[in-house]
């Protein structure tokens, strides 16, 4: 019996208006038009890919699918319905679906359009063709172990899977990574192409990546932005200094109480403002 996700060499037996009917010796299957790749001819042998058209009629494309069988691979999401899952592109007209019980519960971490899942296929209970989460060994059995030479080195990945407190990263030609949630810039999506920074290098030969910039980095920016604040008030002054609660320091510029007196240090360091009387000014 002709299965739905399957390679299979069929013999062409007849023309219709809107393909031509392939058989099997058993069974019939439909070649659509749209999915020739080249001129057919009654008695022909072809290798076709099998799969259901949208009127869920078993089907063959001469077009190749980009997973098949047994095969695994990264596929991009092309739509989302959020109350059922995604459809990812495989290659042929009909793009694969991939319920939402193979996604988080939240759905702020569902994949977006332009996203990538690494798929392999299965099937519904009514033989439907589906996509199916890839998870695991053959992922991480295809990653590198990193050595000390990764370590803060600028990497690019795809999240393939959330684990308690974070994100598991793929990186291509490369070892397997891990995001901590605290670490992350926003809340990561599964299929997400991210870039961070390998802050740690495990034994195992897998890392721990950041989102967040170096402190000194970010002490830089943060310094800019009190600097920016001061030279648009009045007189160049604002009613915060380090002694200032972190509820004010939120309020105005929006940082932390530590990360904005880290920023004062610099400032002071660089003789750029003074503190005087509950007061930070800036040297004019």
């Amino acid at each position: 019996m002709m299965k739905p996700g399957e390679l299979a060499t069929l013999t062409v037996i007849r023309e219709a208006s809107f393909g031509f009917f392939l058989t099997d010796g058993n069974e019939d299957v439909l070649l659509h038009k749209n999915d020739l790749t080249e001129s057919v001819s009654i008695d022909d042998r072809l290798d076709v890919f099998l799969y259901h058209d949208h009127q869920n009629r078993l089907s063959a494309t001469m077009k190749q699918p980009i997973i098949k069988n047994e095969e695994i691979g990264w596929l991009e999401v092309v739509q989302v319905r959020p109350t059922h899952g995604v459809f990812v592109y495989n290659g042929i007209s009909r793009d694969l679906f991939v319920s939402m019980d193979e996604l988080p519960q939240d759905r702020m971490e569902w994949p977006q359009k332009g996203d990538h899942l690494c798929c392999s296929l299965t099937w519904d209970k009514k033989g439907r063709l589906m996509g199916r989460l890839v998870k695991g060994g053959p992922i991480t059995d295809a990653a590198i172990k990193a050595d000390q030479d990764w370590l803060n080195r600028d990497v690019s990945g795809i999240i393939y899977h959330f684990l308690d407190e974070g994100a598991a990263i793929r990186i291509k030609d490369g070892p397997i990574a891990f995001l901590h949630q605290d670490e992350a810039d926003g809340i990561p999506r599964l299929g997400q192409t991210i870039t961070a920074r390998v802050q740690f290098v495990r034994e195992d030969g897998r890392v721990n990546v950041s989102q967040r910039l170096k402190r000194t980095d970010q002490q830089d920016i943060d310094a800019k932005k009190v600097l920016t604040y001061l030279e648009a008030r009045q007189n160049h002054a604002m009613p915060l200094t380090d002694k200032s609660t972190p509820e004010d320091i939120e309020r105005a510029l929006g940082m932390s109480k530590a990360a904005f007196k880290r920023a004062l240090g610099k400032l002071l360091k660089q003789k750029l403002i003074v503190q005087q009387d509950g007061f930070t000014h800036k040297v004019k």
